[in-house]
Formats: C-alpha cells, structure tokens, sequence
C-alpha cells in the first residue's frame, strides 16, 4: 500500500516539474477560471473600457472642427455677429454675460462672452460649429473651444418636481442629471449621494431649477439657488 502511495506522489512530482518546465505554473493551469486569473481579466476588460471612453470623449472635441466652418471678419449689427453673412450664434445673453475660460481677442485678459467677442469685432476669424437653420452655433473661436454646439435657452423653472420610471421631470421639462455624486446636500437630509438619490430626496416637494433648456429638457445649473 505504502509503494502505491510513493509511486502515486512520484508521479505527481514528475508532473508538476514537467509543466514547470513548460513554463505552466499551478496558479496559471486554471487562468481565466480561477480568481487569479478572472481578476486579471476583469482589469484589463475595466482598462479597455477606460480607454475606449477617453478616446469618445477626445472624438467628440476633435469632430467639432470638423463639423462646420466659417472665415472671414467678425462683424456685430443689430445685436446679432455675422462672418461673412453668415449669422453666429454664440449663446444667448445669460452666457455671453459669464467670464469666459479663454482669451480669445489676445488682449492678455480673461472677460465676459461678450467683451471678448466685441474685441474681436472687425478682425478675421474662423468660427466652427454646426449650421441651423443658416445660423452657425458656434463651438470654436481661432481653434478655443467655446461651448457644445447646441442653440439652448437659460430658463428658470419652478414647480413639483415629479419621478416617472426612474426619471426626474418638472414643470413638463425632463431634467437631466451629472452621472456622480452630488457635491452639495440639495434634499437637506444631511448626507452627499449620487444625484439622482438627492432628487429622490426632493421628490414630490415644490422646487427651483435654472439651467439650459433644449428639445423639452434641462441641464441644472442650479437647484434651489445651490450650484449643481
């Protein structure tokens, strides 16, 4: 009995240097079964994700410049730009009077919308966007980014804000919310969650949302006077 054990665990030995040999370790035999090696292939799978959504976002910028385009001088009449005829949408009056993120008439200071754009009034530049209804929306001022190219309007609405399958409405707009948590207590329960737990939190009860409204939603920029 004693030889059949002592030959069975020689075996094993020979086949345990055997795959060393081969360059097959233990912890390798079951890979993609065991723990080891379904975390590893969840890490990768999480880093190809990863990466695949930084290179979206990059497209979506580098797609801006190659949406429309025009060039020629910025001129102002009658409360509207134009570049070479063509109408310039740059937003509506709530952001043109917002300090801007970059200088775009080169003057070495950092001012509203619209300073910026009436420095630049009489001078060549190339305005890219998306063309509606023959009005450029711009995007882009001499390569700067400027805004998503979306025609929106600052509205103010108040009323009840209501929940229907998981999504947040008020006033008939549907309200459209940052995917993360939510930098301030908006439902006042004393906790920061994600934001669509703090909505929750505000079901049902009277509030104040301001923010940019399009094709019947908004994008809060505040939620009852508190920045989103």
């Amino acid at each position: 009995m004693k030889r059949y054990v002592a030959a069975g665990l020689l075996v094993a030995i020979i086949a345990v240097a055997a795959m060393a040999g081969a360059g097959i370790g233990i912890k390798n035999v079951f890979d993609g079964e065991n723990v080891h090696g379904g975390a590893n292939k969840w890490q990768a799978r999480m880093h190809e994700m990863a990466e695949a959504k930084m290179k979206a976002r990059r497209g979506i910028y580098r797609d801006l410049l190659n949406l429309d385009r025009e060039e020629g001088m910025l001129s102002y009449e009658e409360g509207k730009f134009y570049v070479d005829g063509i109408e310039i949408y740059f937003g509506d009056a709530w952001w043109l009077n917002h300090t801007i993120r970059s200088d775009y008439d080169g003057d070495g200071e950092y001012e509203t919308v619209w300073n910026e754009l009436l420095g630049l009034v009489g001078s060549n530049v190339t305005v890219n966007g998306r063309l509606v209804n023959e009005t450029l929306v711009a995007s882009h001022i001499n390569g700067m980014f400027l805004r998503i190219p979306f025609k929106t309007e600052f509205m103010v609405l108040n009323g009840v804000i209501e929940q229907v399958n998981g999504t947040f409405y008020i006033d008939g707009y549907k309200i459209i919310l940052p995917r993360r948590m939510a930098r301030s207590d908006y439902d006042g329960d004393g906790l920061l969650e994600r934001m669509h737990v703090e909505l929750q939190g505000l079901a049902g009860s009277v509030a104040t949302i301001d923010g940019y409204a399009f094709n019947g939603k908004i994008r809060p920029l505040h939620i009852n006077g508190i920045a989103i």
